[in-house]
This record gives structure tokens, sequence and C-alpha cells, in this order.
């Protein structure tokens, strides 16, 4: 079954499913909403961390990492 089949399914059934049933859908699609808006963000961010030159080198990195573990 591919992707349109299954959506077309899930609307077809949707107005029988029960409560809980209905509960457990929208939390599932409430925290895919919520992960994708703060993966967003995040890469808004990153984005505008590289334009205005706020970012650390390899060198950077491996100083600040050097220590960790030890």
């Amino acid at each position: 079954m591919n992707i349109l089949e299954k959506r077309d399914f899930i609307h077809s059934n949707l107005q029988f499913a029960d409560e809980k049933t209905i509960d457990e859908f929208y939390e599932k699609l409430r925290k895919d909403e919520v992960l994708r808006a703060k993966l967003e963000s995040r890469a808004d961010k990153a984005e505008n961390d590289i334009h205005t030159g706020r970012i650390f080198s390899r060198t950077d990195i491996e100083q600040r990492t050097a220590t960790i573990g030890r």
C-alpha cells in the first residue's frame, strides 16, 4: 500500500476511530510538528551563524574537545 492509499484509508476511517485512537494520532502528529519546528529553528540559527562568521575551525574544535573524556 503506497502513501496515497494509506492517507485515503485513514481519511475514510477517521470518523469511526475511538477517542483513544484519535488522541494517540493527535499526540504523534503534534510531537512530529514540535520536532520539525525545533530542527528548523536550529538550522536557521546555524545558517545565521555561518553568514555572520560565528564558526569554529577544525583546529578550534580539536582544541575544545581535546580534554573530553580524560
